[in-house]
């Protein structure tokens, strides 16, 4: 079936996936559906559109979408630099105390969770690849889930557009309960007593930093370098290495971690110009996946899908859990890091402050980037292990 508009008026199909990708920016900070993510309202615009005829479908057709394959070959690679530029590992170490021992417990939950999960659940003939991706995102976030399905070919895979639509699904519903969880005084016995100091305003070593014209054309130009160096050299490693698997996202992240820990003070400047622009690249590469969803299968997987993501989750908060009382880790601390793990910094932040637990906030932050910082590794081991 032919799209109102055609796959060869580039400009059109380049102006609706901007503006899905607008609208779910634009859609979570006016909180015009509640708690639901700007991630899903960016994915089910453009999918209901593809559907609907106006935008051509990106997938299970014979025409190439010329802009679809534009955003896939070019904004992962480029985005993936500016949002890690702020990934300066001995910062995290250093500043994020004991929210870093609950993160890294959290995620040992959704890794050991993964292989439980992949045992009972089938997944079909991909599961490996599905299981890894599943597991990236629970780790680190959304960056790791496309990072990931890079990484292993699977982003044109059926199963990765149902995935993140249950994946934001489900994740949505998590936070949720984590509000829940102080309220639950059946649960205080495995919590230790509330730290009162983390009530306290917190001190400010920096102020956020105005984004300019020059922060903007630094912040690409570092980015393209990285992206292009880490394309430039990935083929001769995968031949030497005698892989099919996509390294030039890893190596495009092992450079990016290695610039943003070798300059710190040098980048700590375009952190925030970079961060913005590499969020808004990602919103619009959700966009084309968005219209390459295909409903039926989303509705064929998803049951296994959402099991297989309870399974994980569940075990991911009994581990947190049942070890709280071991490292004496408060309520709060708990489930700020596990919104760090499943949702990553940007609902980590916010939840500490909404909690009232100000002196959280910076370590929530920390942890969800060093969440980005590791979980593609973990997906793509994960993902070579069950495969």
């Amino acid at each position: 079936m032919n799209s109102l508009i055609a796959a060869d008026q580039h400009f059109l199909v380049l102006m609706m996936v901007f503006a899905a990708a607008a609208f779910g920016i634009w859609s979570e900070h006016k909180k015009w559906f509640g708690k639901v993510s700007g991630i899903l309202v960016t994915m089910i615009s453009m999918s209901v559109l593809a559907m609907a005829g106006v935008v051509p479908v990106g997938s299970g057709t014979d025409v190439s979408v010329p802009v679809y394959d534009m955003v896939f070959d070019y904004f992962i690679p480029i985005s993936i630099p500016m949002l890690l530029l702020s990934s300066n590992i001995i910062k995290i170490i250093r500043e994020s105390g004991k929210l870093l021992i609950a993160f890294i417990i959290g995620a040992i939950g959704v890794v050991i969770g993964c292989f439980v999960a992949f045992y009972f659940i089938d997944l079909g003939e991909d599961a490996g690849n599905t299981a890894g991706v599943i597991a990236s995102t629970l780790v680190g976030g959304s960056i790791n889930f496309i990072a990931t399905g890079e990484t292993l070919n699977f982003s044109t895979n059926p199963y990765f557009s149902a995935t993140i639509a249950v994946d934001n699904f489900v994740a949505n519903l998590y936070v949720l309960f984590l509000f829940l969880v102080p309220a639950l005084g059946f649960l205080a016995r495995f919590f230790a007593k509330p730290k009162a100091e983390n009530g306290q305003e917190q001190v400010e070593s920096s102020t956020k930093t105005d984004i300019s014209m020059e922060k903007i054309a630094i912040s690409i130009f570092i980015a393209i370098t990285i992206a292009a160096i880490g394309k430039w050299v990935s083929p001769y490693i995968q031949n030497l290495l005698n892989t099919d698997l996509n390294l030039s996202i890893l190596l495009i992240t092992i450079l990016s971690l290695a610039a943003a820990n070798l300059f710190p003070k040098r980048l700590k400047p375009l952190e925030d110009t970079a961060f913005s622009i590499g969020l808004w690249m990602m919103y619009a590469f959700l966009a084309v996946i968005g219209a390459a969803t295909n409903l039926q299968e989303v509705l064929k997987v998803g049951p296994n899908l959402l099991l297989f993501y309870l399974i994980i989750m569940i075990f991911h908060f009994v581990f947190l859990l049942f070890t709280a009382k071991l490292f004496k880790l408060d309520v709060y601390e708990v489930i700020i890091s596990s919104a760090a793990n499943i949702m990553g910094p940007s609902v980590a932040a916010p939840m500490a402050a909404s909690l009232g637990q100000k002196k959280l906030v910076t370590p929530g932050i920390l942890v969800g980037i060093l969440g980005y910082v590791i979980g593609t590794f973990v997906g793509v081991s994960i993902a070579l292990i069950l495969t």
